[in-house]
């Protein structure tokens, strides 16, 4: 079952004025049917007049039944009147869906009317008539009315249509009865004379879904006094009545800065490497999508995910579309994972979710049932891209997706989603429904062709919160699992499918000259998301041997060194044919106009003052060595 949320709505971030101050002070009266209550943050308004329309055959009479049936549960009786269904009819449908209603009017809470139109007109307008006697016997508050569409045997005209409808809305409203009204439509057609009357208009459809399905679909068109959820959500019709799944929830006030209970830590991600490559791990409580083509290794970085998990004790939870549960047992037993231990004492939790004949509003139902039962600190959607399959468009999809990121993010769990994207060369996708700027860590894999070798390939993306490796490095899959290997430094194109072995001397070599250690880190510290080989050095003479030796493709030089400055060994390289045209920025304390000049006229390349921006520093080595490379190419 779902969480009741009717506490947190009362929260939301709603400012309440006029119309809005009856809704949080008017009681709200369940309505009885799982989703509906959330659709409408927390019910129905006490003593207010509801509409459901749709076409025969979408479900109104049993949403009727469970709003009448709810109130009964809640000490509230209430009454059935139907202008063309005998009562043993709905004694009879009742009871496939366990309601007994000839036992609820035995034990007088509820009593079925079957009468007319005119009759029951009547009975209202003469004062202690039929229906007040009943009322005030019964003690009924809720009243369902099967259908308004017979009100036409006493008027034909609309606008006269219109007032009957206010005529009995207003006197079941002074008989302090909450009423639901039920209009059967042929077709699209809304008809305009039955919403303008009522507090609250509800419609039911069928929609086609994929040209070979058809979809039951519920949208709170009008709630006079009160905010609900806007859109059409997917609903069944079960064993036990009607079960809406909304495709999207509110947001309470709290969310943003909810207290989960969970200090928001590390941790670890199972894959040797992938953690440094992290700078330090995932984070607890966020969500990361693992993006790539048929046969990177998606599956198998979440199965080490989830291992690790249970290392550490941890409950995980692992939502499969496509593998069934024990071929997954037998992927992760290829991988050096035994899982079965795991899934027998049911700290993990295998749940097979069918990739057809399911709506996005069901996949959340599932999830959100699953999450409170299981309480998982650990979550795998493999793959989330069939969110594209079962949605009703991309805009759904997005919904969907957002929707459920705010779900986990809400309940603490640290969520890996998988995401199958098609190959492309010169260009790629992380999703169809760009999902990625809705969660905290994205990691891309690709498979690559490197002298005729297929490998594969990670990066990532994005890590919200902290600092990343952004060098592409290899990934190794073989029986003893999954680990991360060394950098792609010596091709490029390798996003693109266009791989190609990058040209001139690859990586760049940069030769520090400082005696200072703590700058020498500082200037490390830079570069250390870059595709460059750092070596160093403390005193002017080590500079030039090192020069020599290394042949760096830039020289990062403090001017002042023991044994010689860096005027001096900028003068001694440029002099040498074989150091000559290696660039050199100076760095120095001092930032007098006199010292730049004098390194300019040595031939330095530029001249940065300490302290400095570490990422002016990288900007600037990269622009000179564009520059250096360019010049190079042209000689």
């Amino acid at each position: 079952m779902l969480r009741d949320l009717s506490q947190c709505y009362n929260d939301t971030f709603y400012t309440p004025f006029s119309s809005e101050v009856a809704a949080l002070t008017t009681p709200r009266l369940k309505t009885g049917v799982t989703g509906l209550d959330e659709l409408l943050l927390g019910g129905f308004l006490e003593g207010e007049s509801i509409l459901v329309e749709g076409l025969p055959g979408t479900g109104k009479t049993t949403l009727g039944l469970h709003f009448i049936l709810q109130g009964i549960a809640d000490g509230q009786p209430g009454i059935v009147i139907t202008f063309e269904e005998f009562p043993a009819q709905y004694y009879r449908d009742a009871l496939n869906f366990g309601w007994d209603l000839r036992q609820l009017e035995k034990d007088g809470r509820l009593r079925i009317i079957m009468t007319s139109p005119e009759v029951l007109r009547g009975e209202m307008e003469r004062p202690g008539g039929m229906f007040d006697r009943l009322t005030h016997e019964l003690g009924a508050r809720r009243v369902l009315v099967d259908s308004i569409n017979f009100l036409h045997k006493i008027k034909d005209e609309a606008g006269t249509q219109r007032e009957l409808i206010n005529h009995f809305i207003s006197g079941f409203k002074r008989q302090g009865i909450t009423s639901f009204l039920i209009k059967d439509i042929e077709g699209e057609h809304i008809s305009h004379w039955g919403m303008y009357s009522v507090d609250c208009y509800i419609r039911l459809t069928f929609e086609l879904f994929r040209d070979y399905q058809r979809r039951r679909l519920i949208e709170v068109f009008k709630a006079r006094g009160q905010k609900h959820i806007y859109g059409q959500h997917p609903f069944e019709i079960t064993e036990e009545g009607v079960e809406i799944y909304p495709t999207s929830l509110p947001t309470p006030i709290s969310v943003a800065t909810k207290d989960t209970g969970q200090e928001i830590r590390r941790i670890n991600s199972g894959v040797a490497g992938l953690d440094e490559m992290l700078g330090g791990g995932f984070f607890s409580g966020q969500t990361i999508l693992v993006a790539g083509t048929s046969g990177t290794g998606k599956t198998n970085l979440a199965l080490h995910f989830l291992a690790r998990g249970l290392e550490n004790g941890e409950t995980c939870l692992y939502f499969s579309l496509e593998e069934q549960g024990g071929n997954l047992l037998r992927h992760a037993r290829s991988l050096g994972l035994d899982l079965s231990g795991s899934v027998q004492d049911e700290r993990l939790v295998v749940l097979n979710v069918p990739g057809a004949g399911i709506s996005e509003g069901e996949f959340l139902h599932l999830l959100r049932r699953y999450i409170n039962e299981v309480r998982p600190q650990r979550l795998v959607i493999d793959p989330i891209s069939f969110l594209n399959n079962i949605a009703a468009s991309p805009g759904t999809a997005h919904i969907t997706f957002q929707t459920m990121v705010r779900i986990l993010r809400n309940a603490g769990v640290t969520t890996l989603c998988t995401s199958e994207i098609p190959e492309m060369v010169w260009e790629f996708k992380l999703s169809d429904s760009n999902l990625s700027y809705l969660v905290d860590t994205v990691i891309l894999l690709r498979l690559v062709e490197i002298e005729t070798t297929i490998r594969k390939a990670i990066m990532i993306i994005k890590q919200r919160g902290s600092s990343h490796d952004r060098n592409l490095r290899e990934l190794l899959i073989d029986n003893q699992g999954v680990r991360i290997g060394e950098p792609f430094l010596s091709h490029e194109g390798i996003l693109t499918g266009m791989t190609r072995r990058r040209s001139g001397r690859e990586p760049n070599k940069i030769l520090i000259v400082d005696d200072d250690p703590r700058m020498v880190e500082l200037i490390k510290a830079s570069f250390r998301d870059e595709r460059f080989v750092l070596v160093d050095c403390g005193d002017g003479e080590s500079a030039l041997r090192m020069s020599v030796m290394e042949e760096p493709d830039l020289i990062i030089l403090d001017l002042m060194l023991p044994k010689l400055n860096g005027f001096e060994v900028c003068q001694k390289l440029k002099a040498e044919p074989g150091t000559a045209d290696i660039p050199v920025i100076m760095l120095s304390a001092k930032g007098e106009t006199e010292s730049k000049v004098q390194s300019m006229n040595l031939g330095a390349d530029d001249y940065m003052t300490k302290p400095f921006s570490p990422l002016e520093l990288v900007a600037r080595v990269k622009m000179i060595l564009r520059r250096s490379y360019g010049k190079r190419k042209h000689e």
